[in-house]
């Protein structure tokens, strides 16, 4: 529970602070390329999260496969 609690801290501080971090001037909203950029950033950070979960996941299995076979 505390770790939860831990983490809706850091995530909320994180989101408060964020408009201050993009706060300057060459950060451009009004720009015709802004929407694409923010999209392909999101979309990058969401692909990273992916592969890092599949790759957990594949990690996970041969382990347990090997651990099986190991015991036959």
């Amino acid at each position: 529970m505390k770790k939860i609690f831990n983490h809706s801290i850091i995530l909320s501080l994180m989101l408060a602070f964020s408009q201050v971090a993009q706060a300057h001037p060459g950060h451009d909203h009004a720009h015709w390329a802004s929407n694409s950029i923010h999209l392909l950033t999101v979309a990058s950070i969401a692909a990273v999260i992916v592969a890092g979960l599949v790759y957990k996941k594949v990690i996970r299995r041969r382990k347990n496969l090997s651990t099986t076979s190991a015991g036959e």
